[in-house]
């Protein structure tokens, strides 16, 4: 007599269900992680080139000259064009005579939020402090 034995080898139908929905879930997961990473890294690059565009208005007006900036003025300037809906604004006073103060402004939108970046600097008529 001889022993017939039956051994099924392979996956049954639940188990490559179960495969197929774990791996869908994987998926899920990485590709909202890649998707958070990209928007962190899109509001990081704003803030850096907003950051720019004010330190250099900032250098912009220490270079003028210090008669030309007039306490109580509000300048306008153009920021770059990778800024959505971005604005920029110089504030001027003079706190002490023979001190200016410049108040500088950079609004954009950031994925439906207006964010501002604020720098301030002193020019005086000899030197210039931060």
């Amino acid at each position: 007599m001889s022993a017939h034995t039956d051994k099924q080898q392979g996956f049954t139908l639940v188990e490559l269900v179960l495969t197929i929905v774990a791996f869908a879930f994987v998926s899920a997961a990485i590709t909202e992680l890649f998707s958070g990473i990209q928007l962190i890294q899109s509001k990081a690059s704003y803030l850096e080139v907003a950051t720019r565009a004010a330190q250099q208005e900032v250098e912009s007006l220490r270079n003028n000259n210090y008669s030309q900036l007039t306490a109580g003025s509000n300048i306008s300037f153009t920021v770059p064009s990778s800024l959505p809906a971005g604005s920029g604004n110089v504030a001027i006073s003079e706190p002490v005579s023979g001190i200016k103060r410049v108040d500088v402004t950079v609004s954009y939108n950031d994925h439906g939020q207006t964010r501002q970046v604020e720098l301030s600097s002193t020019i005086g008529v000899i030197g210039i402090s931060q």
